[in-house]
């Protein structure tokens, strides 16, 4: 029977959380940044639809972040295992309030599947191989 091992599971987290940052950094925070400062905040003001522009430029931060962290799990570095944990439970909350409060069900849509992803990826992060079943250790004299 085969089972996952390690590095396989952190490979798989390394592409949900790449694929993730990516989806984000084109979807949503390209666009804002291409509105510039002045227009995010007069929306954020106005009708109180969109973020200020803080959190887009924090949110675009935290996906660049995301990127050199799939890097770090592609290779199995140990940092970008806790990062990569951090970053999804940052991800998970964020995305919690999202998939209930967003405007548009486009927008709650992803936020759900980013929410069950970024779930997906802290368990992926903490994987561990099991042990093989049936065997006894023997003891050399």
């Amino acid at each position: 029977m085969s089972y996952l091992t390690r590095s396989t599971a952190l490979k798989i987290a390394a592409v949900i959380v790449l694929a993730l940052a990516l989806g984000d950094l084109f979807i949503y925070e390209v666009p804002a940044l291409m509105l510039g400062q002045a227009a995010i905040n007069q929306v954020a003001n106005n009708d109180g639809s969109g973020p200020p522009f803080f959190m887009v430029l924090l949110s675009s931060a935290m996906d660049v972040l995301a990127i050199v962290t799939a890097y770090g799990l592609w290779r199995g570095l140990r940092w970008a295992v806790i990062l990569a944990i951090v970053i999804s439970a940052f991800g998970t909350l964020s995305g919690l309030g999202s998939a209930v409060f967003a405007g548009d069900s486009g927008t709650r849509m992803f936020a759900a599947v980013g929410v069950v992803l970024s779930i997906i990826t802290i368990v992926l992060c903490l994987w561990r191989e099991r042990k093989p079943e049936g065997r006894a250790v023997r003891a050399s004299l």
